[in-house]
């Protein structure tokens, strides 16, 4: 590309020459810049390059919102401390005895596990607990019974209510579980298969409050 000479379709734009204001602006600037580098005091301000160190309630909250599993949450934690992301009073061991604030809301008779108080349970997991917005769930075969709390919009995970080994799927049995989780006290929809269905038709002559 060679040079092109002016013409008068091609002017040369004449210098440009500071106001008596920008003039007075621009010394003025210049001035506090001088005042600021003369000044003990002032910090120039520098971006931080620092990482933010996870604590405790943080590796928490994360776990929780992630919905980890106790080995998930343990692995997890191996990796942010093999990072350099946690405080040195962040314990991944933490996780091992997490299930402590739930044992004494559960309780044990013969070969049954139940919920004794669900709300304070829906407290700790930071669910809402209402009745319309959950279904009982309850599963059977030869030799268990499970009961879970399903969430009707499938936002929160399911919530154990009762387990029992040993047990047969029978009218009584089927009683029993529902009276150790208080149904009658919350009156949840229930789901369930055909065999289960037909044993809460045999309670519903007695209790006609079981929903479906």
């Amino acid at each position: 590309m060679r040079p092109v000479p002016h013409s008068e379709h091609l002017p040369v734009h004449p210098p440009t020459h500071l106001t008596a204001e920008h003039e007075s602006e621009h010394e003025a600037h210049t001035e506090v810049q001088n005042d600021e580098k003369d000044d003990p005091t002032f910090k120039a301000s520098t971006s931080s390059c620092e990482h933010h160190l996870l604590t405790q309630g943080d590796l928490n909250d994360l776990v929780q919102d992630l919905k980890l599993s106790k080995n998930q949450a343990e692995l997890l934690g191996s990796m942010l401390k093999g990072w350099n992301l946690l405080q040195n009073d962040t314990k991944m061991c933490f996780f091992r005895n997490r299930q402590d604030v739930f044992q004494d809301l559960y309780s044990e008779e013969n070969d049954l596990v139940y919920c004794n108080n669900i709300c304070t349970v829906m407290d700790v997991l930071g669910h809402e607990h209402k009745t319309t917005d959950w279904r009982l769930f309850i599963d059977s075969s030869k030799t268990s019974l499970k009961v879970v709390l399903l969430h009707n919009g499938n936002k929160f995970p399911s919530v154990p209510l009762a387990y029992a080994t040993n047990m047969k799927e029978t009218y009584e049995n089927t009683k029993i579980l529902l009276e150790k989780i208080q149904y009658d006290k919350y009156c949840w929809t229930i789901c369930c298969d055909l065999k289960v269905t037909a044993l809460l038709m045999a309670d519903w002559q007695d209790n006609p409050m079981i929903g479906w």
